[in-house]
């Protein structure tokens, strides 16, 4: 799965099952009464919701400072998790 900072950086419409569970959450919140767009069954059922590039990047935006902080906190836990496996 993409980090929300590659997410950003590709400059497109994002679909919410690319937004990572952890995020939801606060973006949920962020686009309450914000349009998005449905891709559909072909009974008219939504599949999936797809939320605009620009309502995107301004909740990233608002939320860079924490996004950063955890990306950088699941490097080193990745890092650690190696260096742990190559003790054993």
């Amino acid at each position: 799965m993409k980090t929300l900072k590659q997410l950003v950086a590709e400059n497109r419409d994002i679909r919410e099952s690319e937004i990572p569970k952890e995020w939801m959450e606060s973006f949920t919140k962020f686009m309450f009464g914000q349009t998005c767009m449905a891709d559909t069954n072909e009974d008219g059922s939504i599949k999936e919701f797809i939320y605009y590039a620009g309502d995107f990047r301004r909740w990233y935006y608002l939320n860079k400072k924490a996004i950063e902080r955890d990306i950088q906190i699941d490097k080193i836990l990745d890092n650690e998790k190696e260096n742990n496996n190559w003790l054993s």
